[in-house]
Order: structure tokens, then C-alpha cells, then sequence
């Protein structure tokens, strides 16, 4: 569908073209996530290119790397100097501080010398990062034409990290352990949050249940009772989620 679609917006050519392409995947229980696949950066039109193909790609790229709710992945060569990355450059000039940017060192095969330092951010070509630096073994390709699956794949990274502990020996033995424990304390965190109003229906449901329960109270204060002091504080709560969804065009009124 993605290559009938491209082909539908962007011809059949080597040009790019701006119009995004949308898929949309359900799953219950898990964060809204938008990830967009930006094209690579390049100077050197291929034939049937616009001359400032160049040009054309940075626009589109700024455009979504602007915004301050954007995390911004870079997917560079390991042995290639990260300070000199075209795309590290462009998202300093929003993001100058490098709070929301990340670097997925490809084919980390190839490394060079010090590459353990320069994957923290201290070394030589290096970035000092926030969100630091992930290194990745890439399938070869004759591995991709070889079918080799993801599964296999990985347990080829993972040993290809244990027969070169001399270029990566340095890194902090507890790194791993540290990435766990942040990701189950996300995890918990996402959790305690209320599960979301997706539907109009579920928002009627929603107000429904919280005007009942605003009855309930007004009748135990009418007859004396002050037990449920929170209620004003679960209903103002509550509220603020059925009124900050996606659908602003509903009006609720009580009779």
C-alpha cells in the first residue's frame, strides 16, 4: 500500500513530494504515538530529480522537527563524525540544547577507535545528548536477501557486542539495568492514568456517571452528610478530560 501510494502522490520518478502518507495502527492500552519517516537529506540531484531536491527535503524536515513535542531521531553511521551530521545541525537550530534528540548509531560493525566514549557523548565526533545514543547491528545485504528475520538478527547483535568487549568495555556496566528501570517506571506511570474518551459515546457515558454521582453527593449534603468532601475535586477533574478531548464540537447541557 505505502509503494502504490508513493507512487499515486510522487509518480513513478525520484522526486519528493511534501503530502504525507498516513497509517493509522489500533492497540489497546498503549500512549498515542506518531512517528514520521523523513526522508534521507541529499545534495547531489539523481537524474529526473528537481534541481533543489536539496532544498525541498530540508523544508519538509524542519517542518516536523520544529515543533517542541517532537523527538527527534538520528540515524547515523558509527563511524561517521556525528557533529558533522547535516540533520544534527538542523534540529540544533530549534532544539539548541539537545533535549529531545537521540542518535541510532548504525552499523556499529564498522566502528572506529573510542567508540564506546564517543556513544556517551565524551569523545571525538560525538554529541552530548539527553537521550543519548543507541548502537544497532544492521542486517547486511546479503543477511536481507538471506531472509534472516529480526529475531535472529538481534541475537546476532548481542553477540557480536560480546566478542568486542576491548571497543566497548568502558561503557558503564549498569547501563542496562538503569534503561530497565526507567522503562518500568514509565510503564507504572502509564498505568495510573485514566483510560482515554475516544468516542462520543463514551463521553455522554462518561458525564452520565458524573452527574449521578454529583446528585449523590448534593443529596447526602442535603440530608446532612459531609463525608465525600473530594467530590467537588473528582468531578472538576473529570470533567476537564471529557472537555480536553479530541471532539470540541459536542454541547452538553443539563435540564
Amino acid at each position: 500500500h505505502v509503494t502504490r501510494l508513493t507512487k499515486q502522490i510522487a509518480d513513478d520518478g525520484v522526486n519528493v513530494r511534501s503530502d504525507p502518507i498516513y497509517l493509522t495502527v489500533y492497540k489497546h492500552d498503549i500512549p498515542d504515538l506518531t512517528l514520521i519517516d523523513l526522508p534521507g537529506i541529499t545534495r547531489n540531484p539523481l537524474q529526473g530529480q528537481s534541481t533543489n531536491i536539496h532544498t525541498q527535503i530540508l523544508n519538509s524536515i524542519r517542518k516536523y522537527i520544529e515543533p517542541k513535542t517532537a523527538i527527534v531521531l538520528h540515524v547515523i553511521p558509527a563511524s561517521v563524525d556525528f557533529s558533522a551530521s547535516e540533520s544534527m545541525k538542523e534540529a540544533k537550530i530549534f532544539d539548541p540544547h539537545c533535549r529531545r534528540q537521540l542518535i541510532a548509531a548504525s552499523k556499529i560493525d564498522k566502528f572506529d577507535k573510542g567508540i564506546s566514549d564517543k556513544l556517551q557523548g565524551t569523545g571525538p565526533d560525538s554529541m552530548e545528548l539527553a537521550l543519548g545514543c543507541v548502537a544497532v547491528l544492521n542486517r547486511s545485504q546479503d543477511e536481507i536477501d538471506q531472509r534472516i528475520s529480526f529475531d535472529e538478527m538481534k541475537c546476532r547483535e548481542k553477540q557480536f557486542f560480546i566478542n568486542h568487549p576491548e571497543a566497548f568495555q568502558n561503557l558503564p556496566p549498569d547501563i542496562i539495568d538503569g534503561l530497565k528501570q526507567r522503562i518500568r517506571l514509565k510503564k507504572h506511570e502509564l498505568k495510573q492514568l485514566p483510560p482515554s474518551v475516544t468516542s462520543e459515546l463514551e463521553c455522554w457515558t462518561k458525564f452520565n456517571e458524573l452527574i449521578n454521582k454529583f446528585r449523590e453527593s448534593i443529596q447526602q449534603r442535603v440530608n446532612g452528610n459531609y463525608e465525600n468532601e473530594t467530590m467537588k475535586m473528582i468531578m472538576t477533574k473529570s470533567a476537564n478530560e471529557i472537555f480536553d478531548s479530541d471532539d470540541k464540537s459536542s454541547e452538553i447541557s443539563i435540564g
